[in-house]
């Protein structure tokens, strides 16, 4: 009985002592994976964290990126801004140009209008007086020729004048020379000049 307790009691011990073996090496595979795991780990922390400092760098410049070209957008937004308002001020220009435009058109349109019918009635006029003239042109020139005859059949009609008074002086003078005989006597002579 006694040596079975023994027997049982060495097998117990050496189960146990087995068992704190496997528990051992089982605690040492453990410790083992979880160091190379931690080791892991903490490498993986590192290469996490200079990612991170990557990321946390990228991320500045894209924020550094990011207001600038938000700046870079209002400065174009104020831009197209005043773009647009000096577009509508030239659109109004433009407008107030057309417009300005058409009145001198229409106003020079009237001025042609008027410029052309007082021209057509100065034509008229020009024409009634240059007939008026050629008309009184035509009625001097008849006068002259008028004239001219009146003045040639006065010429002639004094010629005949002239030569009968020659003519009946001649014979007065005769007359007085047989009346008083051979005693010479001087008659004044009445002469007659005339620019033919």
């Amino acid at each position: 009985m006694d040596t079975d307790n023994t027997m049982e009691m060495k097998i117990i011990s050496e189960i146990n002592k087995e068992y704190a073996e496997l528990l051992i090496s089982r605690s040492k595979r453990t410790e083992d994976i979880l160091s190379k795991q931690i080791k892991k780990l903490s490498t993986d922390n590192s290469v996490l964290l200079k990612e991170l400092d990557v990321m946390h760098s990228a991320m500045s410049d894209l924020h550094k990126r990011y207001d600038r070209a938000r700046g870079i957008i209002n400065q174009m937004k104020k831009r197209e801004d005043a773009l647009e308002d000096e577009i509508r001020q030239l659109q109004e220009e433009l407008r107030n140009s057309e417009d300005n435009c058409r009145y001198i058109s229409k106003t020079c349109d009237e001025k042609l209008e008027e410029a052309s019918t007082k021209v057509e009635l100065v034509k008229n006029e020009t024409e009634k007086d240059r007939i008026m003239m050629e008309a009184s042109i035509k009625r001097l020139e008849l006068e002259n020729t008028s004239w001219q005859s009146k003045f040639r059949d006065k010429e002639n009609s004094e010629r005949e004048l002239i030569a009968i008074c020659d003519s009946l002086m001649a014979v007065k003078e005769q007359e007085i020379s047989e009346a008083r005989g051979t005693e010479a006597m001087e008659l004044p002579v009445l002469l007659v000049t005339r620019d033919w």
